[in-house]
C-alpha cells in the first residue's frame, strides 16, 4: 500500500470513530512525517484497509482520553486545539494485525534549548591615550613655559664656568676610545703580518724537509721517511697557525671594534642627555 493511501485510510478510519476531519487530517499528516525507510517498507506490505483499523483505534482512544481529561476552557476554541500536541507520543510502537505487526514509530519530542543568558559586557574604562615619549623629547621639550630668566642665566653661567672641566672630560673620553681603536687596528695589522710570515717561513721549511726526505729515500729509507713526515707535520702546524691568525685579524677583532663603536655612541649619547637634563632642570629655577 502506498503512503498516501495509508494516510488517507487512517484519516477515514479516525473520522468514522468520531474524530473531527481537521483533527484526523492533522494527525495523519503528522504521523506521515515521522516514518523511516523501514516503516515505509512495512507499510507497502499492507494489502487491505482492514489492517489500518487497529492503528486508528489506538489513536482515536488516546485522542478521546486526552480530550476528556482536559478541563473545559473559558472560551470556545477550535477542535484542533483540544487534541494533544502530537499523537505519536501515545501511539503504541506496533499495531498487530492479521498480516503481522506494522510498527508505527513513536515521535520523540526534542527538548527546546534553554535560552542562554547573554553575557553582560563589562564596561571598559578607556584610559586616555598618552603620546609616546622618546628620550630626546623627554629631555628637550619642557623649555617653553617652564623656563625662567633666572634659570636660563644660571645654566649658561654654570656651563661657561665648568667648560674647562667638561672639555677635559670629553678629551679624556676621546683619548681612551681613540687609543682603543688605534690599538685594535695595530693588532690587526700585526696579526696579518704574522700570518704572512708564518705561512712563508713554515711553507719553506716544510717544503725543504719534504724534498730532503725524498732524496734520502734512495740511500737511507728510514731517514727519508722521517724527514718527509717531519715536513708534513710542519706544514700542518703552519696551516693551523695561519687559520687562527686569519680569524683573529679578519673576524674577531672587527667584531670587537663594532661593539666598541656601539659603546662609544652610548657614552656620548648619555653625555648629551646629561646636558639636556641639566638644562631642563636649571631652566625651572
Amino acid at each position: 500500500m502506498e503512503l498516501s493511501l495509508f494516510l488517507e485510510g487512517l484519516k477515514t478510519s479516525l473520522v468514522k470513530r468520531g474524530i473531527p476531519p481537521e483533527v484526523a487530517a492533522k494527525h495523519a499528516a503528522s504521523l506521515g512525517r515521522t516514518f523511516t525507510e523501514e516503516d515505509l517498507a512495512e507499510i507497502k506490505s499492507i494489502r487491505s484497509p482492514s489492517e489500518i483499523e487497529p492503528i486508528a483505534d489506538s489513536i482515536a482512544a488516546i485522542i478521546n482520553k486526552n480530550k476528556a481529561a482536559r478541563p473545559a476552557p473559558a472560551q470556545t476554541r477550535p477542535a484542533v486545539q483540544d487534541a494533544p500536541t502530537t499523537v505519536m507520543d501515545a501511539v503504541p510502537p506496533a499495531a498487530h494485525t492479521e498480516a503481522g505487526a506494522v510498527p508505527v514509530p513513536r515521535e520523540q519530542k526534542v527538548p527546546e534549548p534553554r535560552p542562554q543568558p547573554k553575557p553582560v559586557p563589562t564596561p571598559r574604562t578607556e584610559e586616555p591615550v598618552r603620546p609616546a615619549q622618546n628620550s630626546a623629547d623627554f629631555f628637550t621639550t619642557p623649555e617653553g613655559d617652564d623656563k625662567t630668566p633666572k634659570g636660563v642665566a644660571t645654566f649658561w653661567a654654570l656651563f661657561v664656568l665648568t667648560l674647562p672641566l667638561t672639555l677635559a672630560l670629553f678629551a679624556g673620553i676621546l683619548v681612551i676610545f681613540g687609543g682603543l681603536f688605534l690599538g685594535l687596528i695595530a693588532i690587526i695589522i700585526g696579526l696579518v703580518a704574522a700570518m704572512i710570515a708564518v705561512a712563508a717561513a713554515g711553507s719553506g721549511i716544510a717544503l725543504v724537509g719534504i724534498i730532503y726526505g725524498i732524496t734520502q729515500l734512495f740511500t737511507f729509507m728510514a731517514a727519508g721517511i722521517y724527514e718527509i713526515g717531519l715536513g708534513v707535520m710542519i706544514g700542518g702546524g703552519v696551516l693551523l697557525a695561519s687559520i687562527i691568525l686569519y680569524n683573529l685579524a679578519v673576524r674577531f677583532l672587527p667584531w670587537v671594534m663594532k661593539w666598541l663603536t656601539v659603546l662609544f655612541s652610548f657614552v656620548f649619547g648619555q653625555c648629551r642627555n646629561l646636558f639636556y637634563l641639566a638644562r631642563r632642570e636649571c631652566y625651572k629655577l
